[in-house]
């Protein structure tokens, strides 16, 4: 429910970043609003799951006749149902626009491009490390309640970063980060004249220049006017079912094969160790092999990942985290070259409504591989799951290079420039 969520509002969250920005003096403010904003929401949701077991003993209603000291499960199943629900509210509105912050920043600072993004996230991979880290031995000494501290650290942490930052912006003396992003003109997309007659023949007349109206649908038919395109946004769909199964489904199978939350926070930590790398040097390896070769190698990684899952035997823990540093290879070049094809793709302004509508067809894919993984892992097991889940992501993989082979439209350069750059770049690098 709480992904299902996030795939019908992500579009939405988007839209409501790069509206926001459009209303504000200062560059950058709108979207820091909706990030705030958005931080704020999914904490308070997350602590709201500590209510019920702090006022059962005073709530009439939360009481059961049988056990008066404990809360009536049916009335908190449905709150922590809510919780989610509100959490995933958050979810849906800040990872696009935290992520199209980043990349319009980017796009202006001077010395750095949109493919600098890895660069970036690769911070929030080893801070990832560090509190998976921290909470698997906090929760093995301290129960689960440790959780509770560390949202509210990391929510106060998030203010005082977002404060340095306008800070930064405020003592901008280039002046670039006084500009403001207006309606969307000819000039100001990332495609030659050409390519912007068939971007805009997708967009209602009204809205071909006005960025605050442009409906989702018309941003998710720039993603799919090619068939390379639309080859693309299923493998993204099939790779993102398979990769949340892995990230909501293995700590089960984990603990199936004996492990502890100690362990747990360790396999996380084995997955940043090659995501780090794999981010830092993003900008290259996107000038080498293009984002469609990326998610390419992303694909193979999780295959070589989930076969190994069906014959690693119990109390091998051990495998376990050597095939977690697959995971750190198939998330890092997912994420970079996902984000990378659609920043191409997008006009600029339009960043966090780009990054909406991705989150729209990879979060739609984590719903349908939780139902269907969750049913398999019940009535056949763990391993029989993940084989299967392997096979989808493979199929999705042939799916992908069969576009590139027959499309002409990545057999030749691409003409996409970056906005302001002008450095001409490959979907697939020959």
């Amino acid at each position: 429910m709480q992904y299902l969520i996030v795939a019908c509002l992500a579009g939405w969250g988007g839209s409501l970043a790069d509206t926001t920005e459009k209303r504000f003096s200062q560059w950058g403010q709108g979207r820091l609003l909706v990030l705030a904003g958005s931080v704020m929401l999914g904490t308070i949701a997350f602590m709201g799951h500590a209510l019920p077991e702090l006022v059962a003993g005073h709530w009439e209603i939360l009481r059961t006749k049988s056990e008066p000291d404990y809360a009536n499960w049916d009335f908190v199943l449905v709150w922590h149902i809510l919780m989610r629900c509100i959490y995933a509210v958050g979810m849906a509105i800040c990872a696009p626009a935290i992520d199209g912050l980043a990349l319009a920043h980017l796009d202006i600072m001077e010395g750095a491009t949109q493919a600098d993004f890895g660069k970036e996230r690769m911070y929030g991979a080893l801070f990832w490390g560090l509190g998976s880290l921290v909470n698997g031995v906090g929760i093995d000494c301290f129960g689960f309640d440790f959780l509770y501290f560390m949202v509210i650290f990391s929510t106060v942490t998030t203010y005082l970063v977002i404060g340095v930052y306008m800070w930064g912006l405020d003592r901008d003396s280039t002046g670039a980060f006084a500009r403001k992003i207006g309606a969307i003109e000819t000039n100001s997309c990332p495609m030659s004249s050409q390519n912007n007659k068939e971007q805009t023949a997708f967009l209602p007349p009204q809205n071909a220049t006005n960025s605050d109206n442009i409906p989702t649908k018309s941003l998710l038919l720039m993603l799919c006017k090619t068939g390379y395109g639309v080859a693309l946004m299923f493998f993204l769909f099939v790779l993102a079912s398979g990769i949340s199964v892995v990230d909501n489904l293995a700590f089960m199978f984990f603990s199936f094969l004996g492990s502890s939350d100690t362990m747990n926070g360790f396999t996380v930590v084995f997955t940043v160790f090659m995501e780090v790398p794999c981010f830092y040097l993003a900008p290259e390896l996107l000038k080498r092999h293009g984002p469609g070769r990326m998610l390419l190698y992303a694909g193979l990684a999780y295959v070589i990942r989930v076969t190994g899952y069906t014959v690693v035997p119990k109390g091998h823990m051990w495998m376990v985290l050597i095939l977690e540093l697959f995971h750190g290879i198939t998330y890092a070049c997912q994420k970079v070259g996902s984000v990378e094809y659609v920043a191409r793709i997008m006009p600029k302004g339009l960043e966090a409504s780009g990054q909406g509508i991705l989150l729209l067809v990879n979060y739609f894919g984590v719903v349908v591989g939780l139902v269907v993984a969750g049913w398999m892992q019940e009535k056949l097991g763990p391993r029989v799951m993940y084989g299967f889940m392997g096979l989808v992501v493979f199929l999705g993989v042939i799916v992908l290079v069969v576009a590139e082979k027959c499309s002409s439209d990545v057999a030749e350069p691409n003409v996409m420039v970056n906005h302001r750059k002008g450095e001409r770049t490959h979907l697939i690098q020959k």
